[in-house]
């Protein structure tokens, strides 16, 4: 996040727009600068400047660049001379302001410096210099990157589980041990189009090349040498795909009314945790849970009630598990809670702690109506494959609702 903006610019209507429309998109201080009239002593301090192109800030911008401040340039001359004097600073990018839409552009642009800080790009390239190049183009974006010599040291990169989460790969065609090529075909052969976009770099023009990269998985595909400002742009555009599904996959797996993940990710995340478990050899646990009477709560109290009923039971259990833990709502007024790296004991202890607090926080309501809420839970640790574990975790939610309910079950 930049905690702090500066506006250079003697445009005061404009200054104070954009102003107003970058407050929408970042949460952090923004303060303008008017080079005629304003005296700033502390003008070095700032985390991102928004400068006009003028001969009153040329000196301004080289000291910034110098600095290797973020700097995003604002002009309204669209003309070779003007880009190739931008261009010759260390800046993020440049803005033409002559239109409506060139605040909304400045936004866009800083609200990309701000995500880019949690993003990390993978680089590929038995180049020194090609690597120095890029990086520095990087760094300008605000973006982490990790090198890599080839593509056999890029692929075991990947594969190690310690390794920090790559959002790109960049990768050159001519390198020795694995080429470019192949590096495709084998990130393919575990990462999709949208979970892992490759972009390819390569001197040659033959479009046999070019097609055959395409067809084998990458997602783009960058000729060299390169111009940076298109360079920079396939880089965006790759890592706004990225978000873009990303955001959509979270809503997907996401249960809108508990704010709760869902089932769909507990058959994605918690699956994977869970054949990890078994792979290790590690103990699991998996408990199954349900609202006690909770059609006489929607009869008694209505829908509205029943909502809150389960936003309540939601978030009472959601604190008093690890960050480890997977918490779903399963469906209805059934959750599910996976339980990485614990015995059937100990499983048992949290879920029973759970019945008592879930009991014990009773939910209020709006004219001062108190509503008791219990839970039924069923417990297994009996790893065999993850459908039959909830079978039997469902099994026991049952008979722990038979025997009176508000009370955890388990034969183990």
């Amino acid at each position: 996040m930049f905690h702090k903006t500066l506006v250079v610019d003697n445009d005061l209507r404009f200054a104070d727009s954009l102003k107003k429309a970058m407050g929408a998109v970042t949460e952090g201080d923004i303060d303008i600068y008017n080079f005629k009239s304003d005296s700033l002593d502390d003008i070095y301090e700032y985390d991102l400047y928004i400068i006009r192109f003028d001969e009153l800030t040329y000196e301004l911008i080289r000291t910034l660049s110098k600095k290797n401040k973020f700097i995003i340039i604002t002009t309204n001359f669209d003309t070779q001379e003007i880009r190739e004097s931008i261009l010759s600073f260390h800046v993020s990018d440049y803005v033409i302001t002559n239109s409506h839409a060139s605040i909304g552009f400045v936004c866009k642009l800083a609200r990309r410096l701000e995500c880019n800080s949690n993003k990390n790009i993978l680089l590929v390239d038995d180049s020194k210099l090609i690597l120095t190049q890029i990086s520095m183009l990087l760094d300008s974006q605000n973006i982490n990157h990790i090198q890599c010599h080839n593509g056999a040291e890029a692929w075991e990169y990947l594969q190690d589980p310690t390794s920090k989460k790559i959002d790109l790969v960049v990768s050159d065609y001519e390198m020795p041990q694995m080429n470019g090529y192949d590096l495709v075909k084998k990130i393919r052969s575990k990462f999709t189009f949208d979970e892992l976009p490759v972009l390819i770099l390569s001197g040659t023009g033959n479009t046999y090349m070019i097609s055959r990269f395409l067809k084998a998985g990458a997602n783009d595909y960058i000729p060299k040498p390169f111009i940076n400002e298109e360079f920079i742009g396939r880089i965006s555009n790759a890592l706004t795909v990225v978000d873009m599904f990303n955001e959509i996959k979270n809503m997907a797996m996401t249960d809108q009314l508990t704010g709760l993940h869902n089932r769909m990710y507990f058959y994605d995340a918690g699956v994977k945790i869970y054949e990890g478990a078994k792979r290790a050899k590690n103990p699991i646990s998996v408990a199954m849970i349900d609202i006690d009477n909770f059609k006489s709560i929607n009869d008694t109290y209505g829908h509205e009630v029943g909502d809150q009923a389960l936003k309540h039971v939601s978030k009472t259990i959601k604190k008093s598990l690890r960050r480890s833990d997977v918490f779903v709502r399963f469906g209805g007024e059934e959750f599910v809670i996976l339980l990485p790296n614990t015995p059937h004991d100990q499983a048992m202890k949290v879920t029973k702690k759970v019945c008592s607090l879930v009991e014990k926080a009773h939910l209020t309501l709006d004219d001062g109506t108190t509503v008791v809420i219990t839970i039924s839970i069923g417990v297994t640790s009996e790893v065999v494959d993850i459908d039959k574990m909830l079978e039997k975790a469902d099994r026991y939610m049952y008979t722990a609702k038979q025997n009176g309910k508000n009370q955890v079950y388990s034969e183990e």
